[in-house]
């Protein structure tokens, strides 16, 4: 059975490319580097494109699930500088909401910059006082929250062990973001701060205590999305590095000439094109509703993959691989973060002996 791209979704990619490379060239990466906000030029034209309303479902099925792959892996060779995975996945939720179909429709038309506040320092509580429903919670790693207009996030309750999706306005007063530190500043993450905010049934995502699915959906199709980011970065950071060695010379000849850098590339090759086709296929297998444990399989080894690509070809670069002027130490950090992001390749090989385990045992 086929479960490699098709021809749509291969012309859609080259698309992407194109327009991500004329509203997102590597200086426009840098320049968020200093002033950390989403690009309005780059956010209308995803908008035009209806690119975050890519992800679809019919039931309990997924829908282009490999076309929302393609966008994703052109964004990773992009080092794209914008919440797209947050988006993507904020506006599928959206779109399962039918009281929600307005903010959608803002959101896929990139009238709404929305985000997802992923992790949470300590507990959060989402409790009823007086008959008037309060959020308060304190969250880390939110993707650009800084220039979002709504931030998703996960709040515990009402009821013990359940989860409610809250859709917070960064503008309320009762929210707060905070910039902090991290190591790619291409991708900002800031931490948003919830006291006493006020939810009402407008605020409420599916229903009241309904987030705990959508907190099981969202990791899983925010692993198989940086898995493919992860491809792409892989893939371009190997192709600038091959290029390079065309031109540098030492000792009077190009140094891609020397055999052991040529056995360094093709070590390179062989992981990037596996991962490639690791994430293809759990992306088919997740649209065909299928081996959900091929989705740890791509991010585990995709998270590996990125991160050795990345460290050989400053090698392969030398000293000028070190320098700040060059931008390989950008694909680098970008694979860094997205490594971890979602489960590191650690917990996705746990997850996955877990099922293995199971599934012997006949459980």
């Amino acid at each position: 059975m086929y479960f490699g791209y098709s021809d749509d979704e291969r012309i859609l990619g080259d698309a992407i490319s194109e327009l991500f490379r004329r509203h997102a060239p590597i200086s426009e990466v840098r320049k968020v580097i200093d002033t950390p906000v989403v690009s309005a030029e780059l956010h209308n034209a995803i908008g035009e494109q209806g690119l975050l309303g890519v992800l679809a479902h019919n039931g309990s099925v997924y829908e282009n699930v490999l076309m929302a792959n393609a966008v994703l892996e052109q964004a990773g060779r992009a080092l794209l500088p914008f919440p797209l995975i947050e988006g993507i996945i904020a506006a599928y939720f959206l779109s399962k909401d039918e009281a929600k179909a307005s903010l959608y429709e803002q959101t896929v038309a990139g009238d709404q910059l929305v985000t997802i506040a992923w992790h949470a320092h300590g507990a959060t509580r989402l409790e009823k006082t007086d008959g008037n429903w309060f959020a308060n919670g304190s969250f880390y790693a939110a993707p650009f929250a800084a220039s979002a207009d709504k931030i998703m996030a996960f709040f515990q309750g009402p009821e013990p062990e359940t989860k409610t999706l809250v859709i917070l306005d960064r503008n309320d007063p009762a929210v707060s973001v905070i910039a902090e530190k991290c190591m790619d500043l291409s991708m900002p993450l800031d931490r948003v701060e919830v006291v006493n905010l006020t939810v009402t049934d407008d605020d409420i995502l599916i229903g009241m205590g309904k987030g705990e699915e959508l907190w099981q959906e969202a990791m899983q199709l925010g692993a198989l999305f940086t898995a493919a980011e992860l491809s792409g970065l892989s893939d371009e950071a190997l192709k600038n590095t091959v290029e390079y060695t065309k031109i540098r010379k030492q000792f009077g000849q190009e140094i891609g000439k020397f055999q052991a850098l040529k056995h360094m590339a093709a070590e390179m090759f062989v992981l990037a094109e596996s991962t490639r086709v690791a994430v293809i296929y759990a992306a088919w297998a997740l649209e065909a509703g299928t081996e959900p444990e091929a989705v740890s399989i791509a991010k585990a080894y995709a998270s590996d993959a990125a991160n050795e690509i990345t460290g050989q070809a400053i090698q392969m670069h030398g000293g000028i691989g070190y320098t700040w002027e060059s931008d390989l130490h950008l694909y680098f950090k970008r694979a860094r973060r997205s490594s971890s992001a979602f489960g590191d390749a650690y917990a996705h090989r746990e997850k996955l002996l877990d099922a293995i385990t199971r599934s012997s045992k006949g459980g």
